[in-house]
């Protein structure tokens, strides 16, 4: 662990991991939507026709395909192959992921050595893994060490000796930034309970809303119906506005029964004050484009 937090190793470049992403094969990406439309589907599923299509498509470096099946492997959803445990196909896949440079596959091989999913538990080496995905654009991965630097403490370890809160933000703004929404709710809350910045806490919030986050919703919903400043859990400076929390807790309750929901509209919704509440009719763009 010492050498991926060396001071030379610190520094941190934002890149988007689609920079990092090679070519896709048509024929493999059209196996890859037929897998994903098995697996949509209502009822049942058929696993041992989604595993076979996956694996004709890994066939050809189909790197989402690779990602999806060791997923499914690891969940005991699909059957190795023959002569083959879960984990060693999983592992298989994922050291072809390394080879491709996938970042999803640096950031998986990372989980399975923190783990001990089909390899030799090895703490120290999970950490140098996420770092790799997290280098190469992985918002997972930027998230996972993102937190490490935002933390002043460590489980085991007492005192973080890489305490580097200025290195995390730009990790979890990084990763939120190409959507993952749960690196948005951690920065928002280490603005608001740490450096007590609540226009950015807000900022952040709302960017983690758009991008699925469910506690980001409850919280701007709380903190709109601007309670006391004492109130250490929802006070965020923000004057009452009955209309804003009636849109927040419609948004909170799409996510809850809905958790894959994203929200690209979310300033067509909500928008953050100054700007004032659009007009508005209860539907959201996400659900317009599956139609």
């Amino acid at each position: 662990m010492a050498s991926a937090f060396r001071e030379e190793n610190l520094q941190f470049t934002c890149v988007n991991e689609a920079d990092n992403h090679p070519p896709l094969d048509l024929e493999a990406d059209g196996w890859f939507k037929q897998a994903r439309v098995l697996e949509k589907a209502t009822g049942p599923k058929d696993y041992e026709a989604i595993g076979t299509l996956y694996r004709k498509a890994i066939a050809r470096d189909h790197y989402k395909a690779m990602r999806n099946l060791q997923n499914l492997l690891m969940d005991g959803l699909v059957e190795p192959l023959p002569g083959k445990t879960a984990p060693e196909e999983a592992v298989g896949i994922v050291e072809r992921m390394i080879k491709l440079n996938i970042p999803a596959g640096y950031y998986a091989m990372g989980y399975y050595l923190e783990m001990g999913y089909g390899v030799e538990q090895d703490r120290s080496a999970s950490i140098a893994y996420f770092r790799k995905s997290a280098d190469l654009g992985s918002p997972e991965g930027q998230y996972k060490i993102g937190q490490i630097f935002l933390s002043q403490l460590l489980p085991e370890l007492g005192d973080n000796p890489a305490y580097r809160p200025d290195i995390g933000k730009k990790m979890l703004d990084c990763s939120v930034k190409q959507g993952f929404g749960e690196s948005g709710y951690q920065l928002a809350l280490h603005f608001y309970i740490v450096d007590k910045d609540y226009p950015s806490a807000v900022k952040y919030f709302q960017l983690a809303v758009r991008n699925g986050s469910l506690l980001s919703a409850r919280q701007l919903k709380s903190s709109f119906n601007a309670p006391l400043i004492t109130d250490k859990t929802n006070y965020l400076a923000l004057e009452k506005d009955p209309e804003r929390v009636r849109r927040y807790e419609l948004i909170q309750k799409e996510l809850r029964y809905h958790p894959e929901a994203r929200f690209p509209d979310i300033d067509k919704i909500v928008p953050l004050p100054p700007a004032e509440l659009p007009a508005w009719d209860g539907t959201f763009e996400y659900k317009k484009a599956q139609q």
